[in-house]
């Protein structure tokens, strides 16, 4: 095998990134400067629009974008340094091409990216908000071009993908800071319900965590009548700041408070009463004792 052309060849290339050489350390520094400007700018924006957004979600996503552009206008540039001029025109121009294309092979990926800017742009969440989406509720703690990273109250942490974050429902229980809760306690149908709300509403107002505003008070409605008790709704607000404290701890204070209170001041809640009925009128109620368990329990009485 003759391998002189190929020799030649290498040769030839070889020389020709001798007599490039100029141009192609200008190309790499031109690209090292505009990465290094990408994270200059990247870290510029983040400073100054966080002094005057206060959502750091917009301002991280605003960063990324700008630093990608940044960099993507670097390697255009060094492109045509190195004399691939042909090669950054076709990127330009194959752009919506390379879109279409690369739009089917990374569907996914697309579109969590689109996702992540409808997030970024409508904001229904921010760092630090705990939100409940596809069965999941944690504290938000980042969002990238991909997925939401929140963590649960458990220690998971779940990545969940932005287009999820916009297909479905979202909850976001401190979006302002405050959520109503409430729980049913039965009084004995001879009470005063008056009365009793009175009390339960005295109570409420004494407990300090609870929100008690003049557009947020406690309130008690009578819900329903049992069979064996007037069920009351007891309604209160809470400040969800501190979530894990207000929905569990919070909650079973309040409820224990307002039991003690109703039993402290005399008032009956009854449990489930049974009523039976024999269907035999003038008939002895039929009960048969067994004499052999009826010895056994008396001995065992002893």
């Amino acid at each position: 095998m003759d391998t002189t052309k190929i020799e030649q060849a290498f040769s030839d290339f070889w020389d020709s990134i001798l007599a490039r050489s100029p141009e192609i350390i200008v190309g790499v520094v031109m690209l090292l400067l505009f990465i290094f400007i990408g994270i200059a700018a990247r870290k510029l924006i983040r400073a100054r629009l966080g002094r005057r957004i206060s959502d750091p979600l917009l301002v991280n996503f605003i960063a990324r974008i700008t630093f990608l552009l940044i960099a993507l206008l670097g390697i255009i540039l060094f492109l045509g340094q190195v004399g691939l001029s042909e090669a950054a025109s076709g990127v330009l121009a194959g752009a919506g091409v390379g879109a279409l294309i690369l739009g089917f092979a990374f569907k996914d990926i697309g579109e969590n990216f689109i996702a992540g800017f409808l997030l970024a742009i409508s904001r229904p969440f921010s760092i630090g908000d705990i939100i409940l989406i596809d069965s999941f509720t944690g504290t938000v703690k980042a969002m990238n071009f991909r997925n939401t990273h929140i963590r649960t109250f458990d220690g998971r942490d779940i990545f969940i993908p932005n287009a999820i974050m916009v297909k479905n429902p979202l909850t976001n229980f401190t979006r302002d800071g405050l959520m109503r809760h409430d729980f049913l306690v039965g009084i004995d149908y001879e009470e005063d319900v008056t009365e009793a709300i009175h009390a339960i509403l005295d109570e409420m107002e004494s407990l300090p965590d609870i929100v008690k505003s003049k557009e947020l008070k406690p309130f008690v409605i009578v819900n329903t009548f049992g069979v064996s008790t007037i069920d009351l709704k007891i309604h209160f607000w809470i400040n969800t700041k501190d979530f894990l404290g207000s929905t569990t701890v919070l909650k079973s204070q309040v409820m224990e408070s307002v039991f003690k209170r109703l039993k402290k001041d005399g008032y009956t809640l009854p449990a489930n009463i049974v009523e039976l009925k024999i269907y035999q009128e003038g008939q002895p109620i039929p009960l048969k004792i067994f004499k052999d368990d009826f010895e056994k329990k008396k001995s065992s009485d002893k």
